[in-house]
């Protein structure tokens, strides 16, 4: 008896496919950290924008500048290459489950099929 007979309720989706939901919880939180280093790109524009208001010696302020779009462009690169790798991955992930289930009912379909059929085979010899 599956545990779903015994039980009588539902599985849930989460306990039938541990592996693609842990991978959409993994998903949760790049999501978390690259929506810090967005708003960290977004404070380091601001910062390098502020700047030029401070007076500070021409070589001072540009080299400040620069640095702060520099962060400003690699936390919003690394923020970005983070969201898109863990979203393709989540993705891949439920495709990979809906796949196994579908395989899988067909497995079991053939298997059921072919068992009562040998059986009748080796009853007749």
């Amino acid at each position: 008896m599956s545990e779903h007979e015994q039980t009588a309720r539902p599985v849930r989706w989460r306990e039938a496919n541990p592996e693609a939901y842990a991978e959409l919880k993994r998903t949760w939180g790049v999501i978390g950290h690259s929506s810090v280093l967005m708003v960290l790109a977004l404070s380091l524009i601001g910062t390098s924008l502020t700047l030029g208001y401070l007076h500070w010696p021409g070589w001072l302020e540009t080299s400040a500048r620069l640095g702060a779009s520099g962060a400003a462009v690699g936390c919003g690169a690394v923020g970005l290459w983070r969201l898109v790798r863990a979203l393709f991955r989540s993705v891949r992930a439920v495709v990979r489950t809906r796949r196994r289930g579908a395989d899988g009912e067909a497995q079991g379909e053939t298997v059921a099929v072919s068992v009562p059929g040998s059986a009748t085979v080796a009853g007749s010899s």
